[in-house]
């Protein structure tokens, strides 16, 4: 097989996707929080956060092997939960951003 072929085939490079939120924004559970096991101060299942709870992100990275946002809220007591987007929804009840849309 030709180079030029072989090349071809390889998958290319796909940006992490832009996150809707930005650190430092003032949130809330949008769904009971409860701990899927990466949390290595509660017990499996443990509710971390309460729906509605308030919150600060303080962090944002993307899941492993995904190009999927994850953000770092701490929430009362010092409780840090990483979060979905869907998860969370900012605290002023502003209208969540699209990717790529533009307002």
């Amino acid at each position: 097989m030709s180079d030029a072929v072989t090349e071809a085939k390889k998958p290319g490079f796909i940006p992490p996707r832009e996150p809707l939120y930005d650190w430092g924004l003032a949130v809330t559970a949008a769904v009971d929080l409860h701990n899927d096991g990466s949390h290595p101060n509660a017990e499996d299942g443990a509710l971390l956060a309460p729906k509605g709870t308030p919150g600060t992100i303080v962090r944002i990275g993307h899941a492993e092997g995904t190009q999927i946002p994850v953000y770092l809220v701490e929430f009362p007591a010092g409780v840090v939960v990483g979060c979905l987007e869907e998860e969370i929804a900012p605290a002023d009840g502003r209208r969540r951003g699209v990717p790529g849309v533009m307002d």
